[in-house]
């Protein structure tokens, strides 16, 4: 597996997802979702206080592109020779004269400066100085979770900063993203054993096995890695302990359940909000597979451009983080002009590309969920018009950036003898269930042809990364998602009620609400593999070691341990090459069985991890049977 490292640095120098909840009886109920329900619009008040954040482009982006594929490469003397925040931003920052200068700017126009960073500044005013400043009137917004403003036309950017190109975040028509944390009858379920089928119910512990985890011990559970979980409001600080007390692990291993601390940006959410079913599942997926990692739930108060890029602000300056977990998404394509009456609101996306590329930088990995509306993400335009609509091919943002490990999955199945907890690995497949036609952003029109499965395809905003002309992805244009798979499962429940669901649709486990109202729920969604696959992440940094230990951006060494894996022979390589699970039968209503390939396709990308072959962990023994000293 040594081999894998040279060559996946080789490769850099040739170059809301979400999830569904599935409960049953009666009980606290899990948070509605959060679908950017629009309950009113109007025009702003002059009076009525808007803030709204002003970023500047990094500069020098084609020598911190040959930064970062150095940084990656193992021939090269700048290899994991990561940078601090200020070394980063002194090479590749803006200029901070232009940053003086939107200030004055701004200023003079009746703006208050809030705050300021090296990327930009926190502006706030009333909403009649906004649109005086940039020409365009404001609308206020009021939806489920938050109020906040957005302008009516394209914004005119002040004559006097006419030479410095800005971002405006905050003020675009754009729809929250969303989690799909969707309760089916908003109750948890009576629990018995680990599962009661081939299918599920999986705990942590089952995915462990039937993934090929390393047996736990001080040197395989992700001690001295520090994992952020980026995500709207609070966890119950219960629950943690709730779940891993299930699955004995004080008992088996004399030591007490993992904690979380937070940190609030914005002010961070709410307890019992939208966001903290999916916050709860996040944190527990990753100490599940890494329960001796340091895990910071970075709250924020809801998943708008503005508190998502602020949440990544933080991450990224404090550098204290190796791995962030997003579990969220939404539509690429609403970022376009299409959907904006001719606006184009992409440079949103190229403000958030620009921190993810110093988190790179920095040696920080990001993974994200790629959306659960499996090849066919977006509503088409007239939808948000009140016209007919249908479900469209698209990919979701974040997990649609380069910069961003992307996961996806399927189904797995195991074995499965009760009373034995034998959760060992049998298949996977990645067979969408279709769904009836439903309301996906509470605009009062019920889109169809939607399909439940994990999100992939190509972009039609990021060009092809380097890494990827390592795989066969069936563009030879555009990124494409996701880059690896894990365990989703299937059959949702409302809204979009599935109109068929397969007999392999599998389901994991969750600890929510438990002593006050809660309990253990089911859950699916790629917010269940992306937050499972930053803890196996975790136990590959914990084998770098104390200090420089950081992997940055992990998709240079998943491709190139796929295309060792290809080389050998695909589905076909000799066992210790088989480092993903591939060729999974599947389809995501878009391409047939999801492949571009045999080894790469639209649900699993590269494939579902071997852990311990994927991340050269052979030396020690696998992890065994659910609730052992092997798998606590």
């Amino acid at each position: 597996m040594e081999e894998i490292m040279r060559l996946s640095m080789l490769s850099a120098a040739c170059l809301c997802a979400a999830s569904f909840v599935i409960s049953q009886q009666s009980a606290l109920a899990a948070p509605a979702p959060q679908t950017d329900t629009t309950a009113s619009v109007s025009a702003a008040s002059p009076q009525d206080i808007v803030e709204f954040g002003v970023y500047l482009p990094l500069r020098h982006t084609d020598k911190l592109e040959a930064l970062l594929a150095s940084q990656h490469d193992t021939n090269s003397p700048k290899y994991r020779q990561w940078l601090q925040p200020a070394e980063f931003l002194a090479q590749y920052g803006p200029n901070p004269a232009d940053i003086e200068a939107v200030k004055s700017s701004l200023s003079a126009r009746g703006l208050t400066i809030v705050s300021s960073n090296a990327h930009g500044v926190r502006v706030q005013g009333s909403a009649a100085a906004v649109t005086q400043a940039f020409g365009a009137p404001l609308e206020k917004v009021t939806r489920q979770s938050h109020t906040r403003f957005q302008a009516r036309k394209a914004l005119q950017m002040p004559g006097e900063l006419g030479g410095i190109e800005l971002y405006v975040v905050g003020l675009a028509p754009v729809p929250d993203h969303h989690v799909h944390a969707y309760a089916r009858d908003n109750a948890p379920l009576a629990v018995g054993d680990n599962r009661s089928s081939a299918t599920g119910w999986y705990w942590f512990t089952d995915l462990k096995q039937a993934y090929d985890y390393p047996a736990y011990s001080a040197a395989t559970d992700g001690s001295g890695v520090s994992v952020a979980v980026l995500m709207a409001d609070l966890i119950f600080p219960d629950d943690v302990k709730a779940a891993f007390d299930h699955e004995n692990f004080t008992k088996i291993t004399g030591k007490a359940a993992p904690s979380v601390t937070t940190v609030l940006i914005d002010g961070g959410g709410v307890q019992n909000g939208y966001g903290s079913f999916e916050a709860s599942l996040d944190v527990q997926q990753v100490l599940g597979g890494a329960p001796g990692a340091n895990v910071t739930l970075v709250s924020i108060p809801n998943l708008s451009d503005q508190s998502i890029i602020d949440g990544y602000q933080y991450i990224v300056d404090s550098n204290k983080y190796d791995i962030v977990n997003s579990s969220f998404g939404g539509c690429e394509l609403f970022y376009t002009a299409a959907y904006n009456s001719g606006t184009d609101h992409t440079f949103l996306l190229r403000a958030r590309h620009e921190l993810f590329l110093q988190g790179n930088a920095q040696g920080i990995t990001f993974v994200a969920s790629s959306g659960d509306e499996s090849g066919l993400d977006c509503p088409s335009p007239p939808y948000f018009n009140g016209g007919a609509a249908v479900f469209v091919p698209g990919v979701e943002t974040p997990a649609d950036d380069p910069a961003v490990t992307a996961v996806g999955g399927g189904n797995l199945v195991t074995a499965s003898a009760p009373p034995s907890l034998n959760s060992s690995y049998v298949r996977e497949s990645a067979y969408n269930d279709p769904q009836a036609p439903w309301d996906p952003y509470g605009r009062g029109v019920n889109v169809s042809g939607g399909d439940w499965g994990a999100g992939g395809g190509p972009s039609t905003v990021f060009p092809k990364p380097l890494y990827q002309i390592l795989a066969n992805t069936g563009s030879s244009k555009w990124r494409t998602v996701p880059d690896v798979g894990m365990q989703v499962g299937g059959c949702p429940g409302s809204p979009g009620i599935a109109l068929s669901c397969g007999a392999d649709d599998s389901s994991a486990m969750l600890a929510y609400g438990v002593g006050v109202g809660g309990g253990f729920y089911g859950v699916i969604g790629t917010s269940v593999a992306s937050p499972e696959f930053v803890g196996a992440l975790a136990l590959f940094e914990q084998q770098f070691g104390k200090g420089n230990h950081r992997l940055g951006n992990a998709n240079y060494y998943l491709y190139a341990a796929g295309a060792l894996q290809t080389l050998a022979g695909g589905t076909k390589a000799p066992a210790a090459m088989q480092l993903y699970h591939r060729n999974n039968p599947g389809y995501d209503g878009v391409v047939p069985d999801s492949f571009p390939s045999y080894n790469y396709n639209y649900v699993y990308g590269n494939g579902s991890p071997d852990v311990r072959k994927l991340f050269n962990m052979m030396k020690y023994p696998a992890a065994g049977v659910p609730q052992t000293a092997t798998n606590p």
